[in-house]
């Protein structure tokens, strides 16, 4: 018997496997494709012939797909059922805290222990200090599988016993990254349209990483504390300036999706009333449909 099974080899599952190899540990993998495997075969896996090999395998099973339909599509294969039982699953893939309860439920009933979890890395990161996993599930569970976390990040957050809370956080996550990404492709295409190179953008944002962490913490404990009054800058002023780059964009000859959509959130907090409040306060236009 292995130590650990791997389910899905994709880029971050190929990363996961080769990080337990490095980390001492005999590991069987399994892939649709069974070319996905070669590499790690010659790194010292063993590929299990199915999916059910894979799971009786070992006592540990990292699942990590495209979602959780396509973990519940591999877990319903012929005698994967039987195999389950035992075992403790740790699922690594993205989906909802609906999702996560769901097959909690499912992998429970089938006598398996589980935990939900979330990565935040990219692939290159995993196995070193810079890749974060978030984790939900009995402390129990979470104690027999934390050694063995601790080989794929540097960081391991036990979120408590709620099974969907590693989800709900990676997709808070998610939220703030996607403006963050789209806002700095709108970022860049300014500065390229005015002559400047994107690189000395990218190193003009990152010197304000201390910054952004220390408004990220306020935010969050004004939110809780329903703290928006006294502010530095209001809802009514950052929108003024966010209206502006609807102007700058069509100077500048470049998509306004982002300010168009931007410069609406603003309006519709201001018209709710929360114009003289600090930004976070937009929390409350967004608390509803």
């Amino acid at each position: 018997m292995s130590d650990v099974t791997v389910i899905g080899l994709g880029n971050m599952g190929g990363a996961l496997a080769r990080a337990l190899l490095a980390g001492g540990k005999t590991v069987t993998v399994w892939n649709r494709s069974p070319a996905k495997a070669a590499a790690l075969q010659q790194m010292g896996a063993v590929r299990a012939s199915t999916a059910a090999a894979a799971v009786a395998a070992s006592p540990f099973v990292v699942i990590c797909l495209s979602g959780y339909s396509a973990t519940l599509d591999v877990l319903s294969e012929q005698g994967v059922d039987a195999a389950l039982d035992g075992r403790l699953v740790v699922q690594l893939t993205s989906g909802t805290p609906h999702e996560a309860r769901s097959l909690d439920a499912w992998i429970w009933s089938r006598g398996a222990a589980y935990l939900d979890g979330s990565i935040a890395a990219w692939p290159r990161h995993i196995g070193g200090p810079q890749a974060a996993i978030t984790v939900a599930g009995p402390e129990a569970v979470f104690s027999a599988a934390e050694p063995l976390l601790h080989i794929l990040a540097g960081s391991i957050d036990h979120v408590g016993s709620d099974i969907g809370h590693a989800s709900a956080l990676f997709n808070a996550g998610l939220a703030y990254f996607a403006a963050h990404w789209i806002g700095f492709s709108h970022g860049a295409a300014i500065c390229e349209a005015e002559g400047i190179e994107p690189g000395r953008f990218g190193e003009t944002m990152a010197g304000l990483s201390e910054v952004f962490a220390e408004d990220m913490r306020h935010m969050g404990h004004a939110i809780a504390e329903g703290r928006f009054g006294d502010p530095e800058t209001t809802i009514a002023a950052t929108g003024a300036d966010v209206a502006r780059l609807i102007d700058l964009s069509a100077d500048l000859k470049i998509g306004d999706a982002f300010p168009v959509f931007a410069d609406g959130m603003f309006r519709r907090a201001v018209e709710a009333g929360y114009g003289a409040e600090e930004n976070c306060a937009m929390v409350k236009v967004l608390r509803s449909a």
